[in-house]
């Protein structure tokens, strides 16, 4: 919303108004709560109120998100998804986010990525991006891979 006010050159007195238009119909019910008992909310107030009231049950609710992801498209869909839960959590250690990603990955990419012990995301995304790719190569050529009556083991790397 600052952001907002800066390149619209909202004034200060105008600040919390047009930021109610934006709230969700929970989040309204929450400001006509505050208002009803401070009368004169300034863009102070509604934001230290703001991150007071939703500041906990917030990141809370987004790590227990981002912990229940699921993968269930490509590498790339899923990672993105992460990375939108990612940044709303909060005091996480790097090695229990890399725990994380690796956990909720598809079964077959998380054995592999998590063979590499990755040290940051960063080299977890690209790892699951790999391990996608070769498995997504795999299947392609082993549809119909028979030789002389035997089965001949794909060329991984």
């Amino acid at each position: 919303m600052e952001q907002f006010f800066d390149l619209n050159n909202v004034q200060n007195t105008q600040k919390v108004c047009t930021a109610t238009l934006y709230l969700e119909p929970n989040q309204f019910v929450w400001y006509q709560w505050i208002w009803s008992r401070k009368q004169i909310i300034t863009w102070v107030i509604f934001t230290e109120e703001l991150i007071a009231h939703y500041k906990d049950t917030k990141s809370n609710t987004f790590f227990s998100q981002l912990i229940s992801l699921k993968q269930k498209g490509s590498i790339m869909e899923h990672i993105e998804e992460f990375q939108k839960l990612h940044i709303r959590v909060k005091n996480i250690p790097e090695e229990h986010r890399i725990d994380v990603f690796i956990g909720i990955l598809k079964d077959n990419i998380q054995h592999d990525v998590g063979l590499w012990e990755p040290h940051s995301l960063e080299k977890a995304f690209r790892l699951a991006i790999k391990m996608e790719s070769i498995i997504m190569a795999t299947r392609k050529h082993t549809t119909h891979n028979y030789k002389d009556g035997s089965v001949v083991a794909p060329n991984i790397l």
